[in-house]
């Protein structure tokens, strides 16, 4: 019995000596990882910070493009379903890389992109590793790696990682805690294997615990065969870490500073250019505005050209004996009248270009409420005809815009945020510089395309409780570049950072909102502005009751025809204006500036 166990004790003995030698010749004749050590700190702002010292022996005919470290944040090295979420090709865990060495010195590195973005290249790729011994340390912090808890926060840390495909000889991983978590409290589970539960530790790898005076959480392993992991998940009462509901907007929150500094920039225009004139007490009159035509007033009342400001031409060229107007079953037949040349020239620019325009393809035609793309696109190249002849001999007048000032705000814009995505860092920047060009480009285009047309008509709309449908079109137009601006913001926040996508948003929100703010009225366009406000009240206490009982311009009384335009383009309640308006709602509106 004596003589058994002697023999049992003899032969474990030489099958472990036999079992190290054989670790000892790999780390001799083929590359071996001889030591591993990864120091986790859990900082107070839920983030990690990480530093690994990896020393090679050997490694040339494995390491052929350099030294590759497979950070441990992929869906395949944070696999355990007990401690992190489902698995997804892209977790959320964001790392920025603080320090790369080799042998004591700074080593170039390269981080891959997307799938790929754990990978870390160390060295020239298109050299394998020298032969011998190396070390290397990577520092790097972590972001959304915790897991917070209702009851306790929990830490899930896959050290080595499963995708090193190399004996590792010894492997160390210590876990630091913020002093605010009471070690009494902290619960530490270890585990030495392969990927999934499956694949436990195999005989000859040894794990133990060690000992340390300030408390840390200090793991040993020995012997890891390749894709072996040394792992440990730490849990404390939850609480101890604050974790901020802007937490996601951590990284890259320095990005702010760039739309910040813009705002500071127009804040300084805005008051440099000084506030608008205020206006005047309204005194009643009981003409128009002298040389303004009745779109010329509704221009500098509101800054806006629009279906409104159409149906007042057509009534002026109505009055002033150009065109008949015929009203049947909601349609309006326009018929060209044969007027008197003296006539026709005391007609404003642009009176006589819709004049020239509307009969271009015979003596009448029909508008009828329409919701087509046709009858849609034809009323707003009318509008557009109006609101260019406007802006011609109006705009400088009674409007400064300050271009210049918003030009170079978008310039700055520019400037700014295209470097800022050349150095962009994520998870996959590859097509940061393209998509932040046309998020800019397009969301600007796009936003001056509401400003002056989309939010004028809706504000129309309400008032005049009818042309929701003609609003589709313009409003499925937006809705789809909204659509892209939006899918390209998803692309960046996910491929670089939310921090950074919403930067561009605020570029974007600074330039919209301040644009519109620096236009002045000049003191022309004030006294302009008065003088429209006063026949404007007259028309409101004085002439709307017979304005009202209107059908066409030509059931009016002689004295009244001529204030009619001006009702429809002042937007006093006038029946006949208002039907007749209400066919272009759906079309363009154009605002000053």
């Amino acid at each position: 019995m004596r003589r058994f166990n002697f023999n049992w004790i003899a032969i474990s003995f030489l099958s472990v000596c036999c079992f190290g030698m054989g670790a000892r010749l790999d780390a001799a004749n083929g590359p071996v990882i001889t030591s591993f050590r990864a120091d986790v700190t859990v900082r107070k702002d839920a983030t990690l910070e990480v530093r690994e010292e990896v020393v090679v022996n050997n490694g040339s005919s494995y390491y052929n493009q350099g030294f590759r470290r497979d950070l441990p944040i992929s869906a395949t090295d944070r696999w355990d379903p007990r401690y992190v979420d489902s698995f997804k090709q892209d977790n959320g865990v964001r790392v920025d890389i603080l320090e790369v060495a080799e042998d004591g010195q700074p080593a170039r590195y390269e981080q891959g992109r997307g799938y790929f973005y754990p990978q870390l290249y160390i060295g020239d790729r298109s050299v394998p590793l020298d032969p011998g011994e190396h070390r290397f340390v990577i520092r790097y912090t972590v972001d959304s790696a915790l897991n917070p808890g209702a009851a306790k926060d929990t830490l899930y840390w896959n050290a080595v990682g499963n995708n090193v495909n190399l004996p590792v000889a010894e492997a160390v991983l210590a876990v630091y805690l913020p002093e605010v978590v009471p070690a009494e409290e902290v619960q530490a589970e270890p585990r030495v294997g392969g990927l999934r539960l499956t694949s436990p530790r195999l005989p000859g790898t040894a794990l133990e615990r060690v000992d340390d005076a300030n408390d840390a959480i200090i793991y040993r392993a020995t012997n890891l065969r390749p894709r072996q992991s040394l792992s440990v998940v730490v849990s404390w009462p939850a609480g101890a870490i604050q974790y901020s509901k802007f937490g996601f907007l951590r990284r890259d929150a320095w990005l702010f500073a760039a739309p910040a500094l813009l705002f500071t920039y127009y804040l300084i225009a805005w008051f440099w250019i000084g506030p608008d004139s205020k206006p005047a007490a309204i005194l009643t009159r009981y003409e128009p505005p002298d040389g303004l035509s009745p779109a010329a007033a509704r221009y500098i009342a509101t800054g806006t050209t629009d279906g409104r400001s159409f149906a007042a031409v057509i009534a002026q060229l109505a009055v002033r004996g150009c065109l008949l107007v015929e009203s049947a079953d909601g349609k309006y037949k326009l018929s060209r009248l044969i007027s008197d040349r003296a006539a026709e020239s005391t007609l404003a620019p642009e009176e006589k270009r819709i004049l020239a325009l509307l009969f271009e393809d015979g003596p009448s035609m029909e508008f009828a409420p329409a919701t087509d793309q046709r009858s849609s696109a034809q009323n707003s190249r009318y509008i557009s005809h109006i609101h260019e002849e406007l802006s011609k001999e109006l705009g400088a007048k009674y409007f400064t815009r300050h271009l210049g000032v918003v030009a170079l705000g978008v310039l700055g814009t520019f400037l700014m945020a295209l470097p800022m995505a050349l150095m962009a860092r994520g998870r996959d920047t590859t097509g940061a510089f393209l998509f932040t060009f046309w998020v800019l480009f397009c969301g600007l285009i796009v936003g001056m395309m509401i400003e002056v047309a989309t939010l004028s008509a809706f504000r129309t709309v309400p008032r005049a409780r009818s042309g929701w449908k003609q609003m589709f079109p313009a409003t499925w137009l937006v809705a789809g570049f909204g659509g892209i601006i939006v899918y390209l913001l998803v692309k960046l926040a996910a491929g670089v950072s939310i921090s950074y996508a919403l930067t561009l948003v605020a570029f974007l929100l600074m330039n919209l909102c301040w644009g519109p703010q620096l236009k002045r009225k000049t003191p022309l366009g004030r006294q302009a502005s008065d003088q429209i406000a006063g026949f404007r009240q007259f028309l409101l206490k004085v002439e709307q009751d017979r304005l009202d009982r209107l059908g066409v311009p030509g059931d009016a009384p002689e004295d009244l025809q001529r204030h009619i335009p001006y009702a429809i383009a002042l937007e006093v309640k006038e029946a006949w204006g208002d039907c007749l308006s209400q066919i272009f709602i759906g079309t363009a509106i154009y605002t000053e500036g």
